[in-house]
């Protein structure tokens, strides 16, 4: 029964599927590094473009009515970030796909040869796939939920008062008022694409971020497990230990490349976290005041998914510092005083790379780690009571 268990939990089978779900979310939007969809791209970005634009005129129009910029400024942050995501995408997207092509090596078991690096790999894939499917999940609810809960509330309030007026889930300003239903039922129509553009740009970018740097945090665990191996077996340990430095040095490349890749999607990131975090608390205060309570659900599945990314994306960068650090801890506990000074000199050039630890950090001015996440809510929460205060 236990062998069984250990089988299972060492099934390689699935250990490409975080890749390939992802490859399925940002294909929809005709993003995915490895074969983009220019047609698709260019429709998610003029429409996300168009949308913005909009929204700012619609801002200008209502500048007097802070509650009411409040609540536009809340839904046009996500279509920003995620045309902002898909834009860096679609920039970056040869170096991304040099990057998957060198990850999908490491999905074969003959890579691992002791049951630790096995169980230190697939315990990072197993969170990552974990990871992706909850995200999907919480954030297509979420989306859908503000959208049909904000139409639901507005149709009501037509049948209430026919002379309020047609209100569309989402703020912009109109070239076309909705005067009567048809006109109505085609506007809500266009304005539903934002929810496929927010999970597909926004929320498929943050699954390929996750996914990689899980990946590579996973590689570097496994390595850890391997030194022990490595340096307790005299037999061919020269040889051994040359291609332990060879694996280090392609993580230290697989890490910077994900550093050079993703800076300016943390960077954007965590400034759009922390304006999201301030404002779903202040507009869902002013639905509850003006008895849009149901608004809340929707409220709250979005700042599930606002603070599970903004965790994700500190802890990413939590476990890459972890994990590459560890590997010099790892020569440092094993029998090292019984190899030769040949080995020993080989095991230092590690162990002195490893002291300087792989990061992530926003827009290359500062790191990313847990103690940012602290950061970012404090300041929301600063902006949050700020604004309150002022409410007229």
């Amino acid at each position: 029964m236990a062998s069984t268990k250990i089988l299972k939990e060492l099934e390689f089978d699935n250990t490409a599927n975080v890749i390939d779900m992802t490859k399925r979310t940002m294909n929809c939007a005709g993003i995915w590094p490895e074969n983009t969809n220019e047609p698709k791209f260019i429709f998610f970005a003029t429409y996300l473009t168009i949308h913005c634009s909009l929204a700012i005129i619609d801002i200008t129009m209502n500048i007097s009515n802070l509650t009411y910029i409040v609540g536009c400024l809340l839904e046009n942050v996500f279509n920003l970030m995620a045309l902002l995501k898909i834009c860096i995408c679609r920039i970056k997207k040869k170096s991304l796909a040099r990057l998957l092509e060198d990850v999908r090596t490491d999905f074969v078991i003959d890579n691992y040869n002791t049951l630790d690096e096995k169980i230190a790999f697939l315990s990072y894939n197993k969170f990552s796939r974990k990871f992706v499917r909850l995200t999907l999940i919480v954030c297509m609810a979420g989306a859908s939920s503000y959208y049909f809960m904000s139409l639901v509330n507005n149709v009501e309030m037509v049948f209430r008062n026919s002379s309020y007026g047609y209100r569309l889930p989402y703020r912009v300003w109109l070239l076309i008022e909705p005067h009567d239903f048809i006109t109505y039922i085609c506007l809500c129509c266009y304005q539903f694409i934002i929810i496929p553009s927010i999970v597909f740009g926004y929320v498929g970018t943050d699954c390929l971020f996750v996914s990689l740097v899980l990946h590579v945090s996973g590689l570097f665990s496994a390595l850890s497990c391997k030194v022990k191996h490595v340096l307790d077996d005299p037999y061919d340990r020269q040889r051994r230990m040359k291609d332990l430095i060879v694996k280090h040095i392609r993580l230290i490349r697989l890490s910077e490349s994900l550093e050079d890749e993703f800076n300016l999607v943390i960077l954007q990131q965590l400034v759009g976290n922390t304006f999201q975090l301030c404002l779903l608390g202040y507009d869902a205060l002013a639905s509850t005041a003006e008895g849009e309570g149901r608004m809340l659900v929707a409220f709250f599945l979005i700042l599930a998914c606002v603070f599970s990314t903004l965790l994700a994306y500190c802890y990413m960068g939590e476990c890459l510092i972890k994990e590459s650090s560890v590997l010099g801890d790892a020569f440092y506990h094993c029998e090292w005083y019984n190899i030769s000074r040949t080995e020993k000199k080989l095991m230092h050039i590690c162990m002195m790379r490893s002291t300087k630890f792989m990061r992530l950090t926003s827009g290359h001015l500062y790191r990313t780690f847990l103690s940012i996440d602290g950061y970012v809510l404090k300041l929301s929460r600063t902006e949050f009571i700020e604004s309150s205060w002022n409410k007229p």
